[in-house]
């Protein structure tokens, strides 16, 4: 067992520690502000506090993990081994910055609890963030920290080396609207054939009519037969599915749709499905309580993970409303319209709710990439440039890949041959 002392043993303190000793090195660690059960233990053993006690292994603390509440923080960032880094400390710290106090401020999102200018859709900015305005948004940069810490930590008490996982990549298939024109009313097949056309998509327009009339099959069809091409591989997939009354931000296809609520349920049988919490519920926990009931009675199962729609996150709000109804797994740590890594991590982490200083039983799963960054680079190269970018950056950390896709990625017309060529391609290394 490792031992930490500190002068006050405080609930960020406990939950930033055993993140990384307990979930990540898999090491039982206890804690104690009492200076003479520290110096009586055996075995592996640090102070975190202003000065070390001794010649232990010794962190300096700046002060974060100790504070009641969340206030501004004066935050200097600099380069450590080529590395960003900030809350320095002094020379007889073993690392020459707070890294325990540095990783909660970024794990735990404490500036999104800050005030902020939100987007149109009362969203934190990737632009506002500490990680993009000093590049290194792209970087899982704790993980990259830690990696130095175990090396640190090993050579002090010359241990073996860490052995880590081997790094997975799944795939987080979001279904904001299972069909792009099949199961809808005429009434709302009308007006939606008005807005396309109010909008110059005449094909659009056309491959509705031609759908609507039966010529031709729904460009979405088939998402079980594509993801039959990733079941010989090691990438791993799962399907988030919006199941709501139909708002202005949500599109689901009619909650009443028998042949809906069939074909869900067969997506359900076939991988782990789970509800994409509707923009609607950011507002209203009863709905979103009952979105979730009604998603548990359609499939027949628990609701264990969720992903919210648009990726509204509201801290702690969101990530709180979860815990609270159950909820053990999220999959929504990411920016919407920027690639990279908004907790800068790729490990899973549980939730800390600040406003409440408590650790949930919440588990946040990062993910890097989706859909509309790998789209927005245009060409196959740079496609494949980014997405193996972050892929080899990853493996070698031995870190999770986290993708999130939709079922659009799957369109089976022509207009998306070469991003669903693309992707296959890097999925399955061809």
């Amino acid at each position: 067992m490792i031992l930490i002392h500190t002068p006050i043993v405080k609930p960020l303190i406990i939950f930033v520690f055993r993140h990384f000793f307990q979930h990540r090195l898999g090491q039982e660690v206890s804690f104690t502000s009492d200076v003479s059960a520290f110096v009586a233990h055996s075995g592996p053993k640090m102070s975190y506090g202003d000065v070390p006690l001794g010649n232990e292994f010794f962190i300096a603390a700046n002060g974060l993990l100790t504070e009641q509440g969340v206030s501004p923080v004066d935050i200097t960032v600099f380069q450590w081994e080529g590395m960003p880094a900030f809350f320095a400390t002094s020379a007889k710290s073993q690392l020459p910055f707070d890294f325990f106090a540095a990783s909660f401020y970024l794990m735990s999102r404490y500036e999104e609890y800050m005030p902020y200018v939100p987007d149109d859709l009362g969203r934190f900015k990737a632009e506002q963030s500490l990680a993009n305005n000093h590049n290194f948004l792209d970087l899982p940069l704790i993980d990259m920290w830690f990696e130095r810490f175990v090396a640190a930590w090993t050579d002090f008490f010359e241990l073996p080396p860490f052995i880590q996982q081997v790094s997975t990549t799944e795939l987080v298939v979001e279904i904001p609207q299972l069909y792009a024109y099949k199961y809808k009313t005429l009434f709302r097949s009308f007006f939606e054939g008005l807005y396309d056309i109010g909008r110059l998509r005449f094909a659009q327009t056309f491959d509705r009519l031609m759908v609507v009339l039966r010529f031709r099959e729904d460009p979405r069809i088939g998402l079980i037969e594509q993801m039959e091409a990733f079941r010989s591989t090691a990438v791993s997939f799962r399907f988030f599915a919006l199941f709501t009354a139909l708002g202005v931000h949500d599109k689901s296809l009619s909650v009443f749709s028998k042949k809906h609520q069939q074909e869900l349920k067969s997506l359900s049988d076939y991988a782990p499905t789970a509800p994409l919490a509707s923009f609607e519920s950011t507002q209203k926990k009863q709905q979103l309580k009952e979105d979730i009931n009604r998603f548990s009675g359609l499939i027949h199962r628990p609701i264990k993970a969720i992903r919210q729609h648009k990726l509204a996150l509201r801290f702690p709000d969101t990530y709180r409303d979860y815990a609270s109804l159950g909820i053990k797994h999220d999959y929504s740590m990411q920016y919407p319209y920027i690639s990279g890594f908004r907790a800068s991590t790729a490990h899973p982490f549980l939730f800390f709710d600040l406003g409440e200083e408590h650790q949930t039983p919440l588990t946040i799963h990062p993910i890097c990439l989706s859909e509309s960054h790998i789209r927005a680079q245009q060409y196959a190269r740079k496609m494949r440039q980014l997405f193996t970018g972050y892929q080899s950056r990853l493996q070698k950390l031995h870190a999770p890949m986290l993708v999130a896709l939709t079922n659009e990625s799957f369109n089976n017309r022509s207009k998306n041959a070469t991003f669903l060529d693309t992707l296959k391609k890097l999925l399955i290394h061809e």
